[in-house]
Formats: C-alpha cells, structure tokens, sequence
C-alpha cells in the first residue's frame, strides 16, 4: 500500500491519473483494483489527494450510496482547474499526469489556473470597442451578458493578431483557452472563443463535439448557435459520418437550439452542391410543424442555399409539402427561385 499512496501523493494539481495507471507506477501492473482498495482503506491521518485518481473511461467511478462522494470528487477537480465535458468525462490527452514531465529538463505543461490570458484578451478588446456600439448589440440581442461593442471584422483582427502572437498554440492549449473564455459573461469574449476554434479547425477531432455541444447547450442566442453549428460541428460532421448519429439525437431534443444546429450542421456540404440530402429531408419533416421561429428559419434557410444548386429540388420539397410549411420558411426557401 506504501508504494500506491507514494505514487498518489506525487500527482500534482490539475492533473489526474487512472487506478491503472497508478498501479503500474507502484510497479503493481494490473492490479487497478488494489489502488481503489487502498484508497478506501486509507490510514486516518494520511493525506492523499484522492479526487485525482479516476477509471480508464476517464470518469469518476461510483460508489454505492446517493452519488454525494462523486459530486465532491468532481467538485475538487474542477476547483483545481480539470474540465468536465457533457457526458461527465475528463479528457485524459489533456489531464492526464506525465510524471516524465517532471524529469530536469522537461517542461512541465500545466493547465493555466489564473485568468491572466483571458484578462489581457479582454484588454485588447476594450481598447477596440465603443459603450455605443455595446449598448446597440446588448438591446438588439436581447441578452443579459455584457458587451464591449466590438464589431466582427475588428474582433477577427484581434484573433489573428493573437494568433501571430502565440504561433506554438496546440489542441489542449486551444480548447482549454475557449472554456476560459466561455466562463465569462462577456459576449465578445465568448466570439473570440468561437473565432480561434474556426481559425484552428484544423486541431479538431470528432471528440471535441462534445466541447461544441457544451456551448451550444449554454449559448441562447443564433449569435452564437449558427457559427458553432455551421463552421465547427458542420465541419466535424463532414469529416466523420459517425457523428450523424449526434445529430440524429439533437434532433430530438428539447433544447430548441440544439434542434437548429442539427439542421444548420448538415448546411456546408448542401451549400456546395453535396452533402445529405435525404438527411435533412427526413429532419424537416420531423420540426415542420414545429412553431418556432428559429426552426422555421433553419429550415427556410437551408432551403435556400440548397436552390443555388438544386432549384428543382426544393421547388419539389415546397410542393410536396403545401399546407404544411409556414409562411417564414417558404419565404426563406423561395428567395432565389
């Protein structure tokens, strides 16, 4: 047991390590579940920082009783700066602890704890915004965060200017960057956030959809839903046809919003000529009677860009479907035809 505590007491903050793993460094090679067991039998007295130990799913295991050990168990990882994502699962490639790391002469890569690059983000920010500007975005999308009244053009200069400044910027870095910025309450912030993972898509990997629904799920607004869905998910969707089945449950969901990016993901390749178009057929039907504005526009929408293609087909859609498409989406769909 000495061997096991020694390796536990040596994972530093903002990492975690599997029982596994631990196990193997205690030189006690698939005998994982020896680490639980001396976790639990823990002499009193003895101060281990046990909430950095998790499974091989990269969860953190239940334990029999009401879930209250597990909710602390989180609570202190998060506290000490390790990310959740949707599911409840921690990104082992960007948490987990390397104790070759800590030989001389390796840099140690340590998830930031302070705010410091999301304050001087949001430095340079103010010094391109105007209180008018601010007030004219918050009143217009009807939101509660706070703005700085930075337009879109001037924010894109901002990312690439950051971006030449930190030309060394790697996937854990990045994503770790946008929860930062997307803990704030500040809109332009959370754009900025948006923009850096559309200049660096190419980083992305299909696990990263479930960063990409996490914002979805707390952004309320299409300010922030249309890029997220369109240039990120849509991208990711494209690249792995597996994540259609992502799409096939966010169709479905409550969320409205999440509704919508189902149908504006599959827009990029539609837009193009390509993409699946029995797909977003058979998602229409299912939302068209739906009385939602922002669905009705989704649909119209990508109808739409569909028609610079394929006129016929979605003059056969809108035929097909007379009496049941609103008056926003076939107004939308009809633009070009």
């Amino acid at each position: 047991m000495a061997k096991i505590y020694a390796v536990i007491e040596r994972i530093p903050a903002g990492r975690v390590a599997t029982y596994g793993q631990v196990a193997i460094l205690a030189g006690l090679p698939r005998r994982a579940r020896m680490v639980g067991a001396a976790l639990r039998s823990t002499p009193e007295g003895v101060s281990l920082p046990w909430q950095r130990v998790i499974n091989a799913q990269g969860t953190v295991s239940r334990r029999s009783g009401l879930g209250v050990e597990e909710g602390f168990q989180r609570h202190l990882l998060e506290e000490e700066g390790v990310r959740f994502d949707a599911r409840g699962r921690i990104d082992l490639e960007r948490f987990r602890w390397d104790p070759d790391a800590e030989l001389p002469g390796r840099r140690i890569a340590r998830p930031r704890r302070s705010g410091t690059e999301v304050r001087a983000i949001e430095a340079a920010l103010r010094r391109r915004g105007t209180p008018a500007r601010a007030e004219g975005e918050k009143r217009y999308l009807k939101s509660d965060l706070d703005f700085l009244g930075v337009g879109i053009p001037n924010l894109r200069a901002a990312v690439r200017e950051w971006l030449a400044e930190h030309p060394d910027l790697d996937r854990p870095a990045l994503l770790r960057l946008v929860e930062d910025l997307w803990a704030t309450r500040l809109h332009e912030l959370r754009i900025f956030g948006i923009e850096l993972l559309r200049a660096r898509a190419s980083m992305l990997r299909s696990e990263d959809v479930d960063l990409l629904e996490d914002l979805l799920r707390r952004s309320g607004s299409w300010a922030y839903v249309d890029a997220i869905a369109i240039y990120l998910v849509g991208l990711l969707v494209e690249r792995d046809p597996r994540l259609d089945r992502r799409l096939d449950r966010w169709v479905k969901d409550d969320d409205f919003w999440i509704r919508r990016s189902a149908l504006l993901a599959l827009l990029p390749p539609l837009r193009r000529g390509a993409g699946d178009w029995p797909r977003f057929v058979r998602y229409a039907d299912a939302l068209l009677e739906e009385k939602e504005f922002f669905i009705r526009k989704a649909i119209g929408w990508v109808l739409r860009e569909v028609s610079k293609k394929h006129p016929d087909r979605v003059r056969a859609f809108l035929g097909e479907r007379r009496g049941r498409v609103s008056g926003v989406t076939r107004r939308e769909a009809e633009r070009y035809l």
